[in-house]
């Protein structure tokens, strides 16, 4: 599964701030130009659609995660209370067959651990949560269903994707143009394929589709991603066409979201609405000064309005089950660089040793060497001096190195580090004071869900001393400290 938008999802914030402060359309409520309570009001769409299409985003991050469990909640709702028929769907993820089938068999089990080792040391924090959420859904379901009386519930969960980035030798081998041709011209058209035969074989099925924004695309685009091919190359159409093409364009709901900061609401046809999230139909948009496709391209959007929370990724967990993971996916990349997914997840994991171990080595079998000659503490490590020591000389030696800048972002540090302008070395003390808490929250999240059996102990202890107001006998797991998390330091409620 593709997961590379970072830069791409930079160019689309920007087009977003560019189309909200054009906005000119009569929004009033009594004409129902948008809906307030989108969850609702797109989950009744399903009693006459063969498809919702919701766009993720924010890869990895927890607010796209969380607006589709928030969706999912709210078809439960309704389906429970008799209030909607569509009672028999299938979630679709942009994953492939093993993601999605250790995904079933965590939902079935609980065990994380196969679900955790397909992806370790990629993905996120709020990726596992995500997973949590899907099961509780899950989990809600069955207990429903097994109430005397009532109509069955239906909810299954499909993999869109037919290329695995860890099994795949052709796609991880792949230079930047090859990958660039795959993703214009055969990527979408495959997974359209998978989906279509799923659904044409389970006529009975109702799908939502979660898949980044592009993929919702409806319309003949460009997709020049990463500028690795000549334009007149890059044209091509999106899983959203090929769905439209085959169950009708009526039957499909391509739905993209939008993060829409409040001040850029305030003074827009939308102000009405508050606080409140917002569906809207493309249909019911004039854009002034922008170019048509800029929101054509989808059937509505959903303009969003809460705060964003950043992702924590699990190459910065401190744990000597993600060091082993490095090592082990650096082994079998390597044979397939220069490829541009083989370099780009080869690089990821020995820069992830570098910062888990404070070694610099280049070969594989230091790398090994050194993790059987020392008993690694990441707790100790992320407690010493020598530590803080390495993360100062990295930042103010680097002045101009936005890469280590971004490390030091999703290590945990505020959003203030990505600054062009550095912090004053006076309030250095200061800074990492208050961010160091932060940074050993995370891992010690981190390490619950994925370190051996002696880091979890010891997380489990550690984050028993950071938050107050536990009652005897009450149970906290990982994704409940990760939402506190959010609540203290991001001030979210999600």
């Amino acid at each position: 599964m593709e997961k590379s938008y970072f830069f791409r999802n930079f160019l689309i914030r920007i087009t977003v701030l560019l189309i909200i402060l054009t906005f000119s359309v009569n929004c009033g409520v009594k004409n129902h130009k948008y809906y307030t309570h989108p969850d609702s009001y797109i989950v009744n769409q399903l009693a006459h659609k063969k498809i919702i299409m919701l766009g993720d985003f924010a890869h990895s991050y927890p607010l796209p995660y969380k607006s589709l469990i928030f969706l999912l909640d709210k078809w439960f709702e309704k389906v429970k209370a008799g209030e909607l028929k569509a009672d028999n769907i299938v979630l679709v993820l942009e994953a492939d067959t093993q993601e999605v089938s250790n995904l079933k068999n965590f939902i079935a089990t609980g065990n994380l651990t196969p679900l955790i080792k397909f992806w370790l040391p990629y993905n996120t924090l709020e990726w596992i949560e995500f997973c949590e959420d899907l099961r509780n859904i899950s989990l809600k379901v069955k207990s429903f269903n097994e109430k005397k009386g009532v109509s069955k519930i239906s909810f299954d969960i499909f993999a869109g994707e037919t290329f695995n980035v860890f099994d795949n030798p052709e796609g991880i081998k792949r230079t930047r143009e090859e990958a660039a041709k795959y993703f214009v011209n055969i990527r979408d058209s495959l997974s359209a394929k998978r989906i279509i035969s799923y659904l044409v074989k389970n006529e009975d099925k109702k799908a939502i589709i979660f898949y980044g924004n592009m993929h919702l695309i409806k319309n003949y685009v460009y997709k020049n991603v990463g500028n690795a091919l000549p334009e007149s190359e890059t044209k091509g159409f999106y899983l959203a066409h090929y769905l439209k093409e085959k169950f009708g364009a009526e039957s499909v709901l391509s739905i993209n979201q939008w993060k829409a900061p409040k001040q850029m609401i305030e003074n827009s046809p939308f102000a009405a609405a508050g606080d409140s999230n917002i569906f809207v139909y493309s249909r019911d948009i004039t854009w002034k000064n922008i170019p048509s496709w800029r929101w054509k391209d989808f059937d509505g959007f959903i303009l969003r309005k809460e705060v964003e929370a950043p992702a924590h990724y699990l190459t910065y967990i401190f744990s000597k089950n993600v060091i082993e993971a490095d090592i082990s996916r650096m082994q079998y990349l390597e044979k397939y660089l220069p490829g541009a997914l083989a370099e780009r997840y080869y690089n990821e994991a020995k820069e992830s040793l570098q910062i888990l171990t404070g070694q610099k080595f280049n070969k594989i079998d230091e790398w090994q060497t050194w993790v059987k000659e020392n008993n690694y503490d990441g707790i100790i490590r992320l407690d010493s001096k020598e530590f803080e020591k390495e993360i100062y000389n990295n930042y103010y030696g680097n002045p101009d190195n936005n890469k280590i800048k971004l490390q030091l972002y999703k290590l945990g540090f505020g959003p203030a580090i990505l600054s062009t302008q550095l912090l004053p070395k006076s309030d250095w003390e200061k800074v990492w004071k208050d961010v160091l808490p932060q940074i050993k929250y995370l891992d010690a999240v981190g390490l619950m869900w994925l370190g051996t059996t002696k880091e979890k102990v010891e997380a489990g202890k550690y984050l028993l001393t950071m938050v107050h107001g536990i009652k005897s006998g009450q149970k906290f797991e990982p994704q409940d400290y990760l939402k506190l998390y959010r609540k203290y330091y991001d001030r979210v409620d999600y």
